[in-house]
């Protein structure tokens, strides 16, 4: 049985872009249905081994840090340089490379995949390019 918080499954499921709700809801055949859309991460946060729940650990606090300096550093994009100190303006850029590479390492450690209708990013989703 997994040692986690809830507070901890709360930035597991954030960090993954997985939702935070008990059951989403969806039409089916016209109607309103609640899913369970979680089940993936919910069977993964708690089948974690216990020798690896400081490694989860160690890999969210990598993500929270990351995040706290993409948040800290938002004014940033505001200016090129303050006086003789120049700005690197990739950095948000760069901070978002790290972040994905962290995300997917908890996403490898878990044995899931990161959320991909998380809309944070700007990527293809689920869907592929057909060639006709």
């Amino acid at each position: 049985m997994t040692g986690f918080t809830d507070q901890e499954k709360v930035k597991i499921r954030h960090h993954l872009g997985y939702l935070n709700v008990a059951a989403s809801a969806t039409f089916v055949l016209g109607s309103p249905a609640a899913i369970e859309t979680q089940f993936i991460i919910e069977s993964a946060m708690n089948l974690v081994l216990v020798a690896a729940e400081p490694e989860v650990r160690r890999q969210l606090t990598i993500l929270d840090c990351i995040e706290e300096q993409m948040n800290s550093d938002r004014e940033l994009l505001a200016v090129n340089e303050v006086g003789e100190i120049k700005i690197r303006g990739t950095e948000m850029k760069e901070l978002r490379v790290e972040y994905q590479f962290w995300r997917r390492a908890l996403g490898n450690l878990l044995g899931c995949y990161p959320n991909p209708f998380d809309k944070r990013f700007d990527g293809p989703g689920i869907n592929v390019t057909v060639n006709h």
